[in-house]
């Protein structure tokens, strides 16, 4: 299990890297969105990256992901990439449908999603960005596949820079406004995916599997319902403030969103990139149930962590990242609140690992369904009481009753022991630190910084002592004797790597 352990932290430390590069990019132009546009622009651009989202998950049909999970299951690399070459024709072909039948249709988009048809260039540009971009991931996907981590990270690397560069461009020097992040969102997209082709060239064996094709609609279908449901969850929120509100409210609580979420941003989707591929291939082993409950204590005091250092230090982070634009300083209260719910979220995210384990996707599709219905309801409920106070609470109230279900199923197709008293401790925990730490938000900047990087200090103490078990606190004390040593980082990393 140590092996796979390691292996586990290697793999997900590089795609870590990735994920947390290419999210970085939206905290990096974020100061630029805020300084550059008003509020009731940048929710303009929220809208239309919510839209963006949302067509990205259907029109792809998780064929990406059925050609990871597939893809894993065979031994030869021919085979492999004779699946993937059957996906890639079967992408194409939607990816073409999209865009014939989307771009007359740019207009009617524009008037009916952001009230005027003035923006149907702006829609054009978006619907060209989602095409390119879903042919995109295809290649990452094969990467993982292969487990080629480390030029996956130098494709991200392309991406990052030339969606930097060309917003940037666009929006400062050109004076474009959204228009030109939506421009530079396409050149970024469309860079990555010409730099990919070599790569695509030589994994593939140019032979369509009717059999293989069948198999990878069936297993993707049932995930576009959990992907709109999941979309449902993450923007509904944003949806309703606007039907309520104006696009400022958007904004502001899509800077509050975008701070809050950093642990979902930067450790969830890194993680799952790194941890699925070892666990497709680990699911027979006898110890993998110990394996998996390990990994989602590990996985939940990372998130934890994580949420904690945001929260207590979102009203320094807001102030920085907005160019100390009052309009955007309500967030600031925002923040640990989403925070939480995306504690709860990466909670039921792991648990429903399970059903993409066993093959039983119905079930993830049948609960974000569930989850979705919820959230939309209990936003229409609360929002024109609360206002974004009421969004967060049917977020969280969402996650909540899909965690409880996912749990219920799961451990029916396989049963896990997690260890849920410690994680409990952490949640019970993280929250006396976050209300410690907003008490001082009133004093001066240097007394706010002492006082809150003390108590980040104080958690990791915390948790070293009571979350931290006997056999665990060996192999840290071990990890710190050998970085002591001459050239330790080289034998940590060398015995990590072996």
């Amino acid at each position: 299990m140590i092996k796979d352990l390691r292996n586990t932290f290697k793999q997900t430390a590089i795609y870590g890297i990735s994920n947390v590069l290419i999210k970085a990019l939206g905290l990096i132009l974020l100061p630029i969105y805020t300084s550059e546009l008003s509020a009731n622009d940048y929710g303009i651009l929220v809208m239309l990256e919510i839209i963006a989202q949302l067509f990205v998950g259907v029109i792809s049909f998780h064929i990406p992901a059925s050609i990871l999970r597939f893809g894993s299951e065979e031994s030869t690399i021919s085979r492999q990439n004779q699946i993937y070459f059957t996906g890639w024709m079967m992408l194409l072909g939607v990816v073409t449908l999209f865009i014939l039948i989307s771009l007359p249709l740019s207009g009617i988009f524009s008037e009916v999603m952001l009230d005027t048809p003035e923006y149907r260039l702006y829609f054009i540009l978006l619907f060209c960005s989602i095409g390119i971009e879903i042919l995109g991931i295809l290649p990452l996907q094969l990467m993982r596949l292969k487990e080629q981590s480390t030029k996956y990270l130098l494709f991200f690397l392309v991406k990052l820079l030339g969606m930097l560069g060309f917003v940037s461009y666009f929006i400062i020097i050109r004076e474009m406004g959204v228009l030109g992040a939506v421009l530079g969102i396409f050149l970024g997209n469309a860079l990555m995916w010409l730099a990919t082709i070599p790569f695509q060239l030589r994994n593939i064996v140019a032979r369509f599997d009717k059999v293989a094709a069948k198999s990878i609609y069936r297993y993707g279908a049932p995930l576009v319902f959990s992907t709109i449901a999941g979309i449902a969850l993450t923007v509904s929120d944003r949806a309703i403030i606007k039907y309520y509100g104006a696009f400022a409210d958007v904004g502001i609580y899509s800077v509050a969103y975008k701070i809050g979420s950093i642990a979902n941003l930067l450790v969830i989707g890194s993680f799952t990139l790194g941890f699925l591929p070892i666990a497709f291939k680990k699911f027979n082993d006898p110890n993998f149930s110990r394996f998996f409950s390990k990994m989602f204590t590990y996985f939940i005091g990372i998130i934890v962590l994580l949420t904690l250092g945001v929260s207590i230090f979102s009203k320094e982070i807001i102030k920085v990242i907005s160019s100390d634009a009052p309009e955007f300083w309500f967030a600031v209260i925002l923040v640990p609140f989403i925070g939480f719910t995306f504690i709860f979220k990466a909670l039921q995210f792991y648990m429903a690992f399970v059903f993409y384990l066993t093959k039983e996707t119905k079930y993830d599709a049948f609960i974000t369904g569930i989850g979705a219905v919820i959230i939309i309801v209990v936003n229409f409920l609360l929002i024109p009481i609360w206002g974004m106070y009421g969004a967060i609470a049917a977020t969280g109230t969402s996650y909540i009753v899909m965690g409880l279900i996912t749990y219920r199923i799961a451990q029916k197709k396989f049963h896990v022991s997690y260890e849920f008293k410690r994680i409990f401790g952490l949640l019970i925990g993280c929250a006396l630190f976050i209300v410690v730490g907003y008490i001082f938000n009133s004093y001066s900047i240097l007394t706010r910084m002492i006082v809150k990087s003390l108590l980040v200090f104080g958690f990791i103490f915390a948790m070293y002592q009571f979350f931290i078990d006997h056999t665990e606190k060996q192999k840290i004390r071990k990890t710190i004797i050998l970085l002591r040593q001459p050239g330790g980082i080289k034998k940590l990393l060398q015995e990590i790597s072996g």
